[in-house]
């Protein structure tokens, strides 16, 4: 919906979006907004462009906001995972699992709940079970999940219903996001959970790196990074298509990721010290687009649907968090941890690698990609064992 937007050409679009990044990271690094920081303040500025229409709803699409989900976050993504240690990883890896897997299971019987507890079966009579199914699939992978079950089960043509299960998910979801954004540094101080780990176990960083060489300057230091990233997601792209031609369905995110980590390991990819920069400033455009998901004049067009669907996912989410952040204290992780996991979980591979890059924990990005994918993987068969579950 683009009527009475303000700005509508792809350029200014973009040039507005930019701007809200610039302004995001300038208040995110000095002033009392620091303690918020920026990728908090961008997701917020994309919201209120949005729903002020200064520039259109990212869910209409368009030629701005279609090739940054497709382009610009796995290439951010890749451009990060250039700074990655490998050894860091091991001690990372198998509590997030854990953490992952509790997040899991707290979503199974979130959603379950709020189906019982909510007027939800009463309200949608056969479409009540396929509900349950997309949130399921979308709060253990993706949207992906949550669109598959939706097009098995004939939800998209019921386009109210549709249309209000998707701005509500956005909606939550950009809440979620901010939640687990400021989540780690107010459970640190209550001593219910494992203390943030030494500073042996974080990954090196691109300033340690380079005293071994020399970096590269000029546009050089701008021109390789975005050239290395761009032949890696053409390359990502080829494989993947050549790997579904013989029936293997392996997503290109994890070619992305592979091709990184891989190059990550030669010492003159520590020449490349602007990587970084890039890949974070792509990542705070991707979270700007992400606020502007939330077009809360779609929920006023869906009328009593909306609050409805808005007290199912909250009964989600607090199932979720009580379950996650409960186990993970009595199991004494990380609070950054449970806070990735949980975001992978509500929403997605992208948000839980922003949110280990915002902590600047670079021993949690792969993981934190890692269990995106597997979310990705196991999201639709939990999403379909749910409707039948509660048919």
């Amino acid at each position: 919906m683009t009527s009475g937007v303000l700005v509508t050409s792809p350029a200014g679009i973009l040039a507005i979006l930019l701007v809200a990044v610039a302004l995001a990271d300038m208040l995110g690094r000095t002033g009392p907004m620091k303690r918020i920081g920026a990728a908090m303040i961008v997701i917020v500025f994309g919201a209120l462009l949005a729903n002020f229409r200064i520039i259109p709803p990212a869910s209409s699409g368009g030629v701005v906001y279609d090739p940054i989900f497709t382009y610009l976050i796995p290439g951010s993504i890749f451009l990060v995972l250039l700074d990655v240690n490998l050894g860091a990883l091991r001690r990372a890896g198998a509590p997030m699992l854990v953490a992952f897997a509790l997040g899991a299971v707290g979503t199974f019987l979130g959603v379950w709940a709020a189906n019982t507890l909510t007027p939800a079966r009463a309200m949608l009579g056969e479409h009540a079970a396929p509900l349950a199914g997309m949130f399921t699939g979308t709060y253990i992978g993706g949207s992906a999940n949550f669109n598959a079950v939706a097009l098995a089960y004939g939800l998209t043509r019921d386009s109210g219903l549709y249309t209000a299960s998707t701005v509500v998910d956005n909606v939550m979801t950009d809440v979620w996001i901010v939640a687990t954004l400021a989540l780690p540094a107010l459970l640190a101080g209550t001593g219910w959970f494992r203390k943030r780990a030494s500073a042996n176990a974080i990954a090196s960083t691109p300033a340690a790196r380079t005293s071994l060489s020399t970096p590269l300057t000029g546009a050089l230091s701008v021109g390789a990074p975005l050239a290395l990233a761009a032949a890696a997601l053409w390359i990502s792209d080829l494989l993947s298509t050549w790997f579904e031609a013989r029936g293997l369905a392996i997503p290109s995110i994890l070619i992305v990721t592979t091709l990184a980590l891989a190059l990550a390991q030669l010492p003159g990819l520590a020449r490349l010290t602007q990587a970084n920069t890039i890949g974070m400033w792509g990542t705070f455009l991707f979270l700007a687009v992400v606020g502007a998901n939330a077009d809360l004049a779609a929920l006023v067009a869906a009328g009593q649907l909306t609050p409805m669907l808005f007290t199912y996912v909250a009964i989600i989410f607090a199932v979720h968090g009580v379950i996650l952040f409960g186990a993970g204290a009595l199991l004494k992780l990380e609070p950054v941890v449970l806070a990735i996991a949980s975001s992978a979980n509500i929403g997605g591979t992208s948000t839980a690698f922003v949110l280990a890059e915002a902590e600047k924990r670079q021993d949690l990005v792969l993981p934190a990609i890692l269990i995106g994918s597997i979310g990705n993987a196991l999201g639709t068969y939990a999403a379909f064992a749910m409707v039948a579950l509660v048919r």
